[in-house]
């Protein structure tokens, strides 16, 4: 594995002054927006710097871009879950940064070049993270193998054939090979699988402790799971070295803080929103950008033994946190919830204003009568308050979930401001 040096606090902020410097002078937008700022010397003044939001990304894109069109190498997009994708571009050196920090990354997990690895996920439709992991396992010199998305019962017949020994997978779907495995009586400690890298889903409900999701997983396999941080606008992945335990920030690749609603620090264990300063970018580099994700955090070593930054699970989105009969809740504690049951439903969140401007949370569902009784106080249980259910085919539910030109599946459709 290709170690990436943690810095001292003295590098540290010398990287992060640099790159100051470097916005100021090479891009449209930061070049504006610190205009009247005086000099940076020190973190209370690089905490004291503009945060960037994704309305600003979203509604000035071009102003972001350091490049000319023709030296752009890969143009890629973010999901469009809570909102527009917005386009992005990396120039040759940002793809060879998005491999040395994914060799890296999936390494902390222990894939090594004796590996064979299947991606579950697609590789086209402008993902970064499809490019991002083939990138660092051809770095790595591990086998791959690109199955993509679907087809859960016949990645058995892949999977025993090229000795697959490594998963990258959505948890959820993960459970649903399991699952499909098991009804044909297909044995999953009988593949050369060890560990599965799981992404878009938390697999902890705090560190240290799996959610409902990977406890339901174990029961299945004795695989090791071992959960992945990332996303497009930060240009770099944070992954779990030890199964459930946080996720390592590589300091030499990116900052963060983790911040509350006044955008001040979290102190250490203390949950707040992620904002991420990715270094070394070439095309769209960006300064203290706000997420939206909220995770909380703690110090603790990576590979080296080095003292390094954890993440902890995303929690949720910010904005996508509802407040259910004075019940704070997350759409991911509900999907955590559905994927604990034995035989899950297929669902869908949509949530809208009530009468008086509070939350309201419906699930459509594919189940009806007692079933539909076992779900609720199934949900009542586990969330400790209790959503509408609502039957409606599965069929339409899928349609639901799954718009146009979606790449992974839209569970939450977020209605409170139509």
């Amino acid at each position: 594995m290709t170690s990436i040096r943690t810095p001292n606090a003295a590098e540290a902020l010398e990287r992060s002054l640099a790159h100051v410097d470097d916005l100021r002078s090479r891009s449209p937008w930061y070049r504006e927006r610190l205009a009247k700022v005086g000099p940076i010397t020190s973190w209370d003044d690089f905490r004291n710097l503009p945060f960037t939001t994704k309305r600003e990304l979203s509604e000035h894109h071009d102003r972001f871009r350091c490049m000319p069109h023709n030296a752009i190498a890969e143009h890629v997009s973010t999901s469009g879950t809570t909102g527009r994708a917005v386009s992005f571009v990396l120039s040759g050196a940002d793809v060879d940064r998005l491999a040395r920090n994914e060799r890296y990354a999936l390494g902390l997990a222990g894939i090594t070049a004796s590996d064979t690895v299947m991606i579950t996920t697609t590789l086209d439709k402008r993902f970064m993270a499809g490019l991002a992991y083939w990138l660092g396992l051809r770095a790595i010199g591990a086998g791959v193998v690109r199955s993509g998305p679907g087809d859960a019962r016949g990645k058995w017949e892949t999977v025993v054939e090229c000795g697959v020994s490594t998963l990258i997978a959505v948890p959820s779907f993960l459970l649903a090979m399991l699952r499909e495995w098991e009804k044909h009586g297909l044995r999953a400690d009988r593949t050369a699988i060890q560990r599965v890298v799981c992404i878009g889903e938390p697999i902890a409900s705090t560190f240290g402790k799996p959610n409902l999701l990977a406890q339901r997983i174990a029961d299945q396999c004795g695989f090791s799971l071992h959960g992945t941080y990332a996303g497009t606008e930060m240009a770099t992945a944070c992954t779990e070295r030890e199964p459930f335990e946080g996720h390592v920030v590589p300091t030499e690749l990116l900052h963060v803080e983790v911040v509350d609603e006044q955008g001040a620090p979290v102190p250490e264990g203390g949950i707040g929103e992620v904002v991420a300063t990715p270094f070394g970018v070439e095309a769209m580099p960006l300064l203290r950008f706000r997420t939206g994700d909220i995770c909380a955090w703690r110090m603790g070593t990576n590979e080296a033994g080095t003292p390094a930054m954890l993440l902890g699970p995303v929690l949720g989105r910010k904005e996508q946190r509802l407040k259910l009969k004075g019940t704070t809740l997350f759409p991911a504690q509900v999907t955590d919830a559905m994927n604990a049951l034995p035989e899950p439903p297929e669902f869908v969140m949509v949530c809208v204003k009530d009468e008086y401007g509070g939350d309201e949370l419906e699930i459509l569902v594919d189940a009806e009568g007692a079933a539909l009784g076992r779900l609720r106080e199934h949900l009542r249980a586990a969330l400790r308050v209790s959503p509408r259910l609502t039957t409606l085919p599965r069929q339409a539910i899928a349609t639901m979930k799954w718009p146009p030109g979606a790449r992974k599946p839209h569970f939450f459709i977020d209605r409170r401001d139509i």
